[in-house]
């Protein structure tokens, strides 16, 4: 009787693109000076790790899986954090070429927008914070839940919820998405339903963990210290008062892709579903500062958007990855040349406490 492969051929593959996608991170990171020492918003994380059951500041308390892995884990902060967004971005990658090949996106291709993403400025300053911030979690959920949605595994995909919960608090992004991509018209009683009984779950437990855990600095977070309708309006216009830098950093999110996803809106059903995604995105923004950080969350639909709109144009293919190469590798050399040190390490100090 012939002996079945343990793994599949698209899992092995989805496999090898995670290793060379963990190798290309760890590679640049290994060519960039990282921050000199964690201050700001990677302080409270390593405070975390060093006690996570202490109170710690609104909202990070809230995002506790990271680092009470690192807390738990038998090596040092430093290198612990890392190996965590190494390996969830190296995963990212690999998730994101099993999601692209579920939408018909050539082999090559996947590979080449896997390396993109894992690669890209937002993942790479995760390391370069040697892994001190969530972000590279935070998209390996997105993209593992997209691909459960689409797979139509509720189960699976509760279970992913529950846990994007502990990671960050925009894993509730995901609720309206599932529905989104589940309903067959604009009210969906079975899709409802449905929705309910696999988000429901991760719901309570981020419900809990508000109600639950104790903050300190609530009031001093941008957004959030002068009221529900007032602290959205301040929130936004900071934004638009620095609006060259937050729009610098939106567009290099995505870089070229930005300009060849639209391409697959209007034939490609998931990708108009999937702007519910995009939309939570934008309204978190009115909620904090660093657009292009929120917007990295999008990261499923525009990377299946892009693959798509490619594989229709491959006269695009050459010149739309030539450009996503050049905006990666030089955006790592700003930040191997001050970009870390005058962006990081002498950057001003949180308006909140650091706790």
């Amino acid at each position: 009787m012939p002996v079945r492969p343990a793994l599949s051929p698209l899992a092995r593959r989805a496999l090898a693109v995670f290793v060379l996608c963990t190798l290309a991170i760890v590679l640049l990171d290994a060519l960039v000076a990282d921050e000199a020492t964690p201050r700001g918003d990677d302080r409270i994380y390593e405070l975390m790790a060093q006690d996570p059951g202490a109170t710690h500041t609104f909202p990070f308390a809230y995002r506790l899986l990271v680092p009470t892995i690192v807390h738990v884990l038998p090596f040092g902060h430093t290198f612990s954090f890392s190996l965590l967004a190494w390996l969830c971005t190296g995963a990212a990658g690999g998730v994101t070429y099993v999601l692209l090949r579920r939408f018909d996106v050539s082999d090559g291709l996947a590979v080449a927008l896997s390396v993109v993403l894992a690669t890209s400025p937002g993942l790479l300053i995760v390391s370069l914070r040697d892994g001190r911030n969530t972000d590279a979690a935070t998209v390996l959920l997105m993209l593992v839940a997209v691909l459960l949605m689409v797979d139509r595994r509720p189960r699976a995909l509760a279970a992913t919820l529950v846990i994007g919960a502990f990671v960050r608090e925009s894993a509730m992004f995901l609720v309206p998405l599932t529905y989104a991509v589940w309903a067959q018209r604009a009210f969906d009683k079975d899709a409802l339903r449905r929705t309910a009984a696999v988000c429901a779950p991760a719901v309570a437990v981020y419900v809990a963990l508000r109600v639950g855990i104790p903050t300190v600095g609530r009031e001093h977070v941008s957004g959030y210290g002068d009221g529900l309708i007032e602290g959205r309006v301040n929130n936004v216009r900071r934004g638009l008062e620095d609006w060259t830098t937050e729009a610098r950093r939106v567009l290099v999110a995505f870089g070229p892709l930005w300009f060849v996803a639209p391409l697959a809106v209007r034939d490609t059903p998931f990708v108009r579903r999937g702007l519910v995604l995009v939309a939570c995105c934008l309204v978190s923004m009115t909620f904090a500062l660093d657009w292009g950080r929120m917007i990295l969350l999008a990261a499923p639909v525009v990377l299946i958007a892009a693959g798509v709109a490619l594989r229709r144009h491959p006269r695009l293919v050459a010149p739309v990855l030539a450009g996503c190469a050049l905006l990666n590798v030089g955006y790592a050399i700003h930040m191997d040349r001050g970009g870390v040190r005058d962006g990081i390490d002498r950057n001003s100090p949180p308006p909140y406490p650091v706790q």
